[in-house]
């Protein structure tokens, strides 16, 4: 076996992603918002249900027995995440998709070529967004966009955003959108980009451009699958615990979620991601057995699973 972890979160605080992955880190100064939700920032607003969203956040806890977290420095994470890709000889490299800034993703993969590797992540509704994208890319040395789309409040397929899209098109980089609900129980679940049809338009006018969308949509299982078939060029990952499965009203697996996908997209289009991000858990090794475990019920073969553990991203991002 052979893995990149796709999705990881340089860990900069010490709040705790409950599976539905909010995202961490934004490029400073910009006001573009992430980590926890905007409703669970108000506290005040939610404090009278405190004692539910507790509720919530103990059950995720105790069904995977994940130790507490702990605050680290960000040299010390950077210490514990070059130690956790010498801990694993199966792991070939790690995608930071947040990072804090786009300086400091720079200046980390900097210093671990060849295990490290991030995203961009900055607010795309700057007046200088595609040019913060293209120093990225030319200068900074980033592989991919992460945008998160319940943060922008403008639709992502308004030719506004033509500008972005070009330079990820034409400098042949991923751009990876979180849909779907996003946070902890009372977090946001409505908002002009919380369907990933939000990105059609755009996915159908930049074909060349590969869209990820992770966490199998994040509860638009039907919207993310008509997305897959309209558009060849969007992908989608698979990380995280995908607790969004107990929000929908039908019964879904990760059985379910990897027989549909391979059924309907193939092999080729699936990626895999952890959604990792703080410590002491580092490396979420319960995510990749359990991923492991649903595509080999399913049926996948021996090199359809190389493809989603290893050789899609490493193909979107050019590693070999």
């Amino acid at each position: 076996m052979r893995v990149i972890d796709s999705h990881v979160h340089f860990p900069e605080n010490k709040i705790i992603d409950d599976g539905l992955s909010t995202g961490r880190g934004v490029e400073k100064g910009t006001g573009y918002t992430s980590g926890r939700t905007k409703s669970a920032d108000a506290g005040g607003a939610l404090k009278k249900h405190q004692s539910w969203l507790m509720d919530e956040k103990a059950r995720w806890e105790s069904a995977w027995h994940f130790p507490a977290s702990e605050e680290v420095s960000p040299e010390e994470g950077e210490r514990r995440w070059a130690d956790e890709c010498g801990a694993y000889d199966f792991l070939r490299g790690i995608v930071f998709v947040t990072a804090g800034s786009n300086q400091f993703a720079s200046e980390l993969v900097a210093r671990h070529p060849g295990r490290f590797y991030a995203y961009a992540h900055h607010d795309p509704l700057l007046p200088n967004a595609a040019e913060r994208l293209e120093k990225a890319v030319r200068e900074q040395g980033l592989r991919g966009y992460k945008i998160l789309g319940p943060r922008v409040d403008r639709p992502l397929s308004d030719r506004s955003f033509d500008p972005i899209w070009e330079v990820a098109q034409a400098n042949e980089i991923p751009v990876l959108i979180h849909f779907g609900i996003m946070g902890a129980a009372g977090g946001v679940a409505s908002h002009v980009n919380i369907n990933p049809l939000a990105i059609h338009d755009a996915a159908k006018r930049f074909p060349d451009l590969p869209f990820i969308v992770p966490h199998f949509g994040t509860g638009y299982l039907f919207e993310t699958l008509n997305l897959c078939w309209a558009c060849p060029n969007v992908y989608i990952d698979t990380a995280g615990s995908n607790q969004w499965m107990r929000w929908v009203p039908y019964e879904v697996t990760l059985d379910s979620l990897f027989r549909k996908f391979h059924e309907t997209i193939g092999a080729s289009r699936i990626i895999f991601g952890t959604d990792s991000s703080w410590f002491p858990r580092g490396f979420t090794l319960d995510y990749l057995k359990a991923q492991n475990r649903a595509m080999s019920d399913v049926g996948y073969s021996e090199d359809e699973k190389d493809m989603v553990l290893y050789r899609n991203i490493a193909g979107l991002l050019k590693l070999e």
